[in-house]
């Protein structure tokens, strides 16, 4: 009878210690920076993108996606909603693409500014300003998916024809 109480109180007494580990950490991991919302309105395809996604300006981690939804109001739209850190230099030039990370197909998004409109943008959760999303190097590949593989195979047709057995032995 004993060793079933001490069995019982040691059980307690670890199921007690996980769940003091398990609090304590969500507490030091809670985020503290009160982040600005901004807004991404596009039609294009945000495929790879998900909620808490990193937002990246320039290369610098600047914010997190909160949340990717279909806009109600314009079919086929799609909302992106990004929290960003208040110390970002976001302008009226700013625009946004999707970047991969690695081979692994995550996708984030990746905050450049091309310098046209200097001003600072203020948004406020009551009203969000909006982001421009721009074409990615790999939405212009796909695009143009179709034209290159043409010409690829236009530019093997013409080496197969130049390398016949008749011009191998003239050259």
């Amino acid at each position: 009878m004993e060793n079933r109480s001490y069995a019982f109180m040691t059980g307690v007494f670890t199921l007690t210690l996980l769940a003091a580990a398990i609090l304590i950490s969500l507490w030091l991991n809670r985020d503290r920076i009160e982040r600005v919302p901004y807004l991404v309105a596009t039609t294009r395809s945000v495929s790879g993108l998900s909620p808490q996604a990193p937002i990246r300006f320039r290369g610098l981690d600047v914010g997190r996606v909160k949340s990717i939804s279909f806009d109600q109001q314009v079919p086929g739209q799609i909302l992106v909603e990004l929290n960003i850190n208040p110390d970002a230099p976001i302008t009226q030039s700013t625009f946004a693409t999707l970047g991969f990370q690695g081979v692994t197909g995550i996708a984030f998004i990746q905050l450049n500014d091309d310098g046209d409109k200097p001003v600072r943008v203020v948004s406020t959760r009551e009203k969000m300003a909006r982001i421009e999303l721009r074409a990615s190097i790999f939405d212009k590949l796909e695009s143009h998916g179709s034209l290159i593989l043409t010409q690829a195979e236009e530019l093997t047709t013409r080496l197969n024809s130049f390398l016949t057995t008749e011009n191998q032995r003239i050259i």
